[in-house]
């Protein structure tokens, strides 16, 4: 991996860290819990140009598209569909 990209993510997760403490102590000052959302379904990229969908408790690829846009809306409606 080229050094900027790397230097970009490294950036990216320390601010992502940042924001999540940021929203903790927001909870915090407020009384309140913090909401806890647990997505079952991610997209993953498989090689250059397919998003795989796998289920984060099984580990099985539940589908597969070409567009990472296309590759969130259906794990989004394979989420609603499997909830209880």
């Amino acid at each position: 991996m080229h050094l900027s990209i790397q230097t970009r993510r490294d950036i990216v997760d320390v601010l992502h860290q940042r924001s999540l403490l940021a929203t903790a102590e927001f909870y915090r000052l407020i009384n309140r819990k913090l909401p806890v959302t647990i997505l079952r379904l991610t997209v993953k990229p498989a090689g250059r140009e397919f998003f795989h969908v796998v289920d984060s408790q099984t580990g099985k690829v539940l589908g597969f598209r070409r567009d990472h846009n296309e590759a969130c809306a259906l794990a989004r409606r394979l989420e609603t569909e499997t909830r209880p």
